[in-house]
Parts: C-alpha cells; sequence; structure tokens
C-alpha cells in the first residue's frame, strides 16, 4: 500500500536528506511501495515545480511555481501603479481632442489641441476673433476692435461743426481734393502780393496794356476765327474740315427705278488713292419690311498704273442694298460709278470720304439705265454674312439640310482610309462604301463585312440574332455548292420554308391549307431518335407507343411471340414385347423408331417434348394427344 495517501493531513518524515537529479513528482516509486503525489493547483495539494526564465516570459502554465528572486525580477522591470517612474519612450492611447478626464496625453493629443489655438508670433486667426475693446484715449500697440474704430470717428463727427459732422460734408467743403494743401498753395502763389500795385498799367494803351497781359497773340488769332453764326459756312474747306474732326461727308440720293445709276463721279490718281460711299437704306419702303434699312459700302482703289485702272468692292449687309457695281473711266484719273440696285431706292443717305489726292462728287439725281452700260467694267461684290443675310450652303461650301450632292469620302470623328465614295464613323476603315453600280458595301476595320445588291444582301461572315444567347448563321466558304433558305407559297401550300442547293431542294416545311404541318426530307434522314406524338423511334430499330402497350416494340415481341423451338429431353421406350400408346402425353411428338433385323415388329421409339420460347421461358406445347 501506498506510504503517503492523498489526503491534506497525511505527514512524511525521513530522517535523512535526499537528493534527486531527475524526478517525476507524478510518481515515485520506493521498492515495490508507489509514491502517489498529485500535482498541485489553486484547489489541490500537491508538488509543484519552479518555473524557467522562459516560462515565465511566457506565463501559460498554471500550475508552475515562480521563486520570490525571479518574481522581484519581473516586477523590477515594471512601473508602479502609484507615481511611476517611466524611462525610454513610453506609448499610450491617444485619446479625442475633446476628451477632458485624467488620461494620459501624449505628444500626438497634445499637437492636435495646439493646432486649435493660434501663435504667438504672426497668428493666422480665422473666424471671428475678438478682443477687449481700449479705452478711447489709449495711443499704444493693443489690438482696435471695430467698437473702438467706430467710437474714435464718432468723436471726430461729434468735435464737427453741424455743416461739416460727416465725412461727405468734409470732402464736399474742400472741394473732393485730396491734395488739398497744394492746392491752396499753388492758388496763393498766384495772387497779387498785398504790397503791390497796378499803377504801371496807368497810361497805357490798348495795345500795351494787352502785350502787359499777355494776349497780344490770342488777338492776333481771333482775326481769322470762326463766326459762330456762320454754323460753318465760313470754313474755308468745308471737306478737309469734316475729315480733320473725323466726321464723314454725306449727301441724299434718290433711286426710282430697278436698274444701274450712276451715282458719283471720281478722280483716284494712280497708286496712291482710295475712296468710300457707305449708301444707308435700300429698295422699298415698306413700314415693318426691316431689310429695307440697309447699307451698302463701296470701296474704290487706284490701281498702279500698269495697266491703269481702279478696283471697285461693293459689301453688301442687306437683300434691299445694291447688289452690284461697275466703273466707266472717261478720261484720265476720271471715273464715273454705277450701282445696280432694285426699285423704290428713295432718299437715301450717302456718306463718302477719300485720301487727299482723291475727289469724289456724288449725283443727288443720278442717271439712270436699265441694263449695265456697255463701256463699263464689272467690279466685285461681297455679301456680309449675319441674322439677316445668311450663307446658303453653296456659299460656304456645305451640305444644305434639305439634302444635296456630297463628293468624295466623308469622315466623321476620324480621317477616311476607305476611300472613294465611302462614309467612316469614328473609326478611318470602319464604315459604308459604294463599290459599283447598285452595290453598297460596308467594312469593319477594313474587313468587308456586307454586301447590299439589288435584290440581295450577302453578309461576308456569321449572322447573329440575340444577346447572351445567340442564334447565328454562318458559311465556311468551303462547300461545293450554294445553299438557299427561301419561303415561298402558292394556293395550295400557303407557307413552304425550303432549303436547296445548286442541284435540287433538299428538305421543306409546309403549312397545308388545313392548317397542318408536312415536313419533307428528300433524302435519308439520320438520328438517333426520331419521335412522331407519343411514338418513339430509337437509332436500334425500337419502336415505343400505345400500340405495345405503351411499351417498347421489342418487349411486346418478346412477350408474346415464339421467340425460339425445341425439343425437350428424350425418353426411349422398347415396344416389340409391349403394349401400349407411346408418347400419348400433350406436346410430345416421336423423334425416332428402332428396330433389328429380328421380326416384323418395331423394336422400340424415341419421343421427346416440343418445347416453344417465350421471351426467356421456355414451354411445352400442348395438345396431340389421342
Amino acid at each position: 500500500m501506498p506510504i503517503i495517501n492523498k489526503s491534506s493531513a497525511t505527514v512524511m518524515l525521513i530522517s535523512s536528506d535526499i537528493t534527486f537529479k531527475s524526478l517525476d513528482t507524478a510518481n515515485i516509486t520506493f521498492g515495490d511501495v508507489v509514491f502517489i503525489n498529485p500535482p498541485a493547483s489553486e484547489s489541490v495539494v500537491g508538488v509543484s515545480r519552479f518555473a524557467t526564465a522562459e516560462e515565465v516570459e511566457e506565463g501559460l502554465d498554471p500550475a508552475i511555481a515562480v521563486s520570490a528572486k525571479r518574481l522581484k525580477g519581473e516586477l523590477d522591470k515594471k512601473a508602479n501603479l502609484d507615481s511611476p517612474n517611466l524611462t525610454g519612450t513610453p506609448t499610450a492611447p491617444t485619446t479625442a481632442e475633446s476628451d477632458n478626464s485624467q488620461k494620459i496625453a501624449t505628444t500626438a493629443f497634445i499637437k492636435q489641441v495646439l493646432l486649435a489655438y493660434a501663435k504667438l508670433a504672426s497668428p493666422n486667426f480665422t473666424g471671428k476673433p475678438t478682443a477687449p475693446t481700449a479705452d478711447q484715449s489709449s495711443n499704444d500697440t493693443q489690438l482696435a476692435t471695430t467698437a473702438f474704430v467706430r467710437s474714435a470717428i464718432a468723436a471726430l463727427v461729434d468735435s464737427s461743426p453741424g455743416a461739416l459732422d460727416t465725412l461727405n460734408e468734409l470732402a464736399a467743403a474742400l472741394g473732393d481734393d485730396p491734395n488739398f494743401a497744394t492746392t491752396m498753395t499753388n492758388a496763393l502763389a498766384g495772387k497779387q502780393p498785398l504790397d503791390g500795385t497796378l499803377t504801371n498799367l496807368s497810361g497805357k494803351d490798348v495795345p500795351a496794356l494787352l502785350q502787359y497781359l499777355g494776349l497780344g497773340e490770342t488777338i492776333n488769332l481771333a482775326a481769322g476765327a470762326l463766326q459762330k453764326d456762320q454754323n460753318g459756312a465760313d470754313i474755308p474747306d468745308k471737306k478737309q474740315f469734316a475729315r480733320t474732326i473725323g466726321a464723314v461727308t454725306s449727301n441724299t440720293i434718290t433711286l426710282g427705278e430697278s436698274g444701274w445709276f450712276k451715282i458719283a463721279t471720281v478722280v483716284m490718281p494712280q497708286a496712291t488713292s482710295t475712296a468710300v460711299i457707305k449708301l444707308y437704306g435700300g429698295a422699298g419702303f415698306n413700314a415693318g419690311s426691316s431689310e429695307q434699312g440697309a447699307i451698302s459700302e463701296l470701296v474704290l482703289r487706284a490701281g498702279n498704273g500698269s495697266p491703269a485702272g481702279i478696283t471697285a468692292t461693293l459689301w453688301r449687309r442687306s437683300p434691299a442694298a445694291a447688289n452690284e457695281v461697275a466703273w466707266v473711266n472717261t478720261s484720265g484719273d476720271t471715273y464715273d460709278i454705277y450701282i445696280n440696285i432694285g426699285q423704290y431706292a428713295y432718299w437715301l443717305i450717302a456718306q463718302y470720304d477719300y485720301t487727299g489726292n482723291a475727289n469724289v462728287t456724288l449725283h443727288s439725281t443720278p442717271e439712270y439705265s436699265s441694263v449695265q452700260p456697255g463701256n463699263s467694267t464689272s467690279g466685285q461684290t461681297y455679301t456680309i454674312y449675319s441674322s439677316l443675310m445668311k450663307p446658303t450652303s453653296e456659299d460656304v461650301g456645305a451640305l444644305s439640310v434639305n439634302g444635296g450632292q456630297l463628293n468624295g469620302p466623308l469622315s466623321i470623328g476620324t480621317d477616311n482610309a476607305l476611300g472613294g465614295n465611302s462614309i467612316v464613323l469614328g473609326d478611318n476603315d470602319t464604315g459604308f462604301k459604294q463599290n459599283g453600280d447598285g452595290i453598297l458595301d460596308t467594312y469593319a476595320n477594313s474587313q468587308h463585312t456586307v454586301r447590299v445588291a439589288p435584290g440581295e444582301m450577302m453578309v461576308l461572315g456569321a449572322i447573329r440574332a440575340g444577346k447572351e444567347k445567340k442564334l447565328s448563321l454562318t458559311s465556311n466558304n468551303n462547300s461545293t455548292m450554294t445553299a438557299t433558305f427561301n419561303l415561298w407559297g402558292d394556293a395550295n401550300r400557303p407557307t413552304v420554308i425550303e432549303l436547296d442547293d445548286d442541284q435540287g431542294w433538299q428538305l421543306y416545311s409546309q403549312r397545308n391549307p388545313d392548317g397542318s404541318v408536312l415536313f419533307t426530307v428528300n433524302g435519308d434522314i439520320t438520328a438517333n431518335v426520331l419521335r412522331a406524338g407519343e411514338a418513339i423511334y430509337q437509332n436500334n430499330g425500337d419502336i415505343f407507343g400505345s400500340l405495345w402497350g405503351n411499351g417498347w416494340l421489342s418487349t411486346w415481341i418478346n412477350n408474346n411471340l415464339v421467340l425460339d423451338v425445341q425439343l425437350g429431353a428424350g425418353t426411349s421406350v422398347t415396344t416389340w414385347n409391349n403394349a401400349g400408346s407411346w408418347p400419348n402425353t400433350p406436346g410430345y411428338v416421336v423423334t425416332s423408331v428402332w428396330k433389328d433385323y429380328q421380326g416384323e415388329n418395331i423394336d422400340g421409339i424415341n419421343y421427346a417434348p416440343l418445347q416453344k420460347r417465350v421471351g426467356n421461358q421456355w414451354y411445352t406445347v400442348q395438345g396431340g394427344t389421342v
């Protein structure tokens, strides 16, 4: 029996010291006596060992003891909860900026909080900063609040007279002069000194007095001055005067009928002269016809003398303006200017100007001609387009929205690489092209995809219908003949869908007049299974149908027809000395008889049952007995 049991009161006394090199504390044997000791735990008294440094570091085994020395060494590595003395670089969680508790404030928390405060040096305030309002008598570096400034301005206004108690009144009193002091100084400098006199002017005649006042030259210039009551009639060269002041000479012209009118005669020396004539108003005088407020501008330029002549250009701004311009060289540098204009061009305003070496004479009542003078030279007419005078597609070389002819390839968003009569869309080799009389081709990345010709459309690839699940019609282009799907019909065959090739028809599906459908193949049909209603035809020749009891023909034959016949086991009977009737058993037949050479009677017979096989079962046939 054990010398120490598991009772907590057991005591073991040994009179000598025992040293164990290694010891399994769970089981110690002394001779044939077993020392049983449980491992120590929080609830069981037992034996335990001291943990190693590594086991203390891991801290995973609850049944290993720790020595006081090792425990003190581990505790020395830790900080006290009360007034800890931390070394190295301690870390702690960073609390939220709004936290106002006794948690440790990390450097990140401090930086985060300091971002909400302005610097002492050159702070950059945002929002609406506030500061104490200084006393009105202060004169130092305190912040001046809006309240301080308003108070100072109010004190300034209160100290002014009633007529000057606003800044506007004060500015008005000073003549809105920001340099008032300088202005007053300059004004006083021009005054007669208080101690000066005008005695030196006494006794002088008018010329001497004017000379003293510095007005002699002014009086001389006034002698040739214009008189206001002449309204410019005393201007020697009125046209030059108009040009000098930036004005334009004008006149009125009345043109009655529709045709050609000589509106002006110009003198234009070669190589150095230009003249302009502008007409305001046009053909017609109907109220509400805005286009009759026309503008026609003529620009005349002298040539270089080789050959001699002028260039006449008409700029039109309205349909009712002048239509054409022409000129006739009457002599030397003199030219008559003609315009063509519509009917009822009454009382037009004509403005004109010219270079100093040229001259323009307008004719208020121009000479009229229904046709262009035969000896005239036509000028050039240009239209100045506007919302009133919009260009046509022909004017700008564009294609009209009403249709028209486009010559050459067309590109939309890219260059055209197809050439010829083609249209490309986005990709320079993808689009449509006319490739012959009545032939329209489509291309994708230069690949010919579709051809449309009279009576047919050819797809050079697959035709697919559908999105995720597609129905395709394709040709591998390696057939020796061409195939055609054809839809046709007549009174006896309302609808026929037919597949043909170059040698004739192969198959068709036909709707009959009574509504039934007939499918016909011009040849053999190869299939794994054929179905006709509920009947099924297998490729092994078997047939399923109601005629066979809703089963297979092979099963019906096996179950209902004789598949084989045989003779069963035979029996031999000696008859020469016996009387009887053999075999006289239903279904048995004589298979043979035998006789030796003695006597006349047969010696014996052999007989066997006649058997039939239905399915896998053999049956003996019945009947045949007497």
